[in-house]
């Protein structure tokens, strides 16, 4: 009987290990060593840029990045195009993006294996929109799966002259009538979509 009991447990162990066994491809906030850590600070990467770790299957032909602004309840498209083509077998990269305000001056870098690229979007006119008003932004702070052909959002970020936010997790961009109902005068998104199809 002890036997079968010991067994049973095990089994439940096992179980409750691979139901919350790390997902296979994933992207999270990047683990940066001493070196890159000294790195990022000498070139002020430690103040207004988040970095994320990626890894993926290999199967995967681009990444593409957007950013959006809340309008009527809805998600409309600010920046789209931005991302990479990805090469065969690309399993690994690291992705950066730099603002302060999103509808302002906004950089992206991405780097999967040997390939890099860095655009920039925005002017300092775009941003005076939201000049004298309180900004705050939420950013991905865990580990998050990586699904093909479905959007992650990374950050969403609230531009308002109350005096009160309210900030949720980037995860509730899936539902924006949770911004719209506290009637901020801005509300921005940015995120991330990795695809098995290639760019057209």
């Amino acid at each position: 009987m002890k036997k079968v009991f010991a067994l049973l447990v095990l089994l439940a162990l096992l179980a409750g290990c691979s139901a919350g066994a790390a997902p296979a491809m994933y992207i999270q906030p990047a683990e940066l060593n001493e070196e890159e850590e000294a790195i990022a600070k000498l070139l002020g990467a430690d103040t207004d840029q988040h970095l994320f770790d990626v890894v993926l299957d290999g199967t995967a032909k681009t990444v593409s990045v957007n950013t959006y602004v809340l309008e009527e309840g809805k998600w409309e498209l600010l920046t789209g195009g931005g991302g990479m083509a990805l090469k065969d077998g690309a399993k690994e990269g690291r992705m950066a993006f730099g603002f302060e305000d999103l509808r302002g001056e906004y950089r992206e870098a991405l780097r999967f294996g040997e390939d890099f690229t860095a655009v920039s979007y925005g002017s300092p006119e775009e941003k005076a929109l939201g000049e004298g008003m309180g900004r705050t932004t939420s950013f991905l702070s865990e580990r998050t799966e990586v699904v093909y052909e479905k959007e992650i959002p990374l950050a969403v970020q609230i531009h308002t002259a109350k005096n009160e936010v309210v900030s949720y997790t980037p995860e509730y961009f899936f539902q924006p009538e949770e911004y719209e109902k506290f009637g901020y005068e801005y509300v921005y998104a940015l995120t991330v979509t990795f695809s098995r199809k290639p760019l057209s």
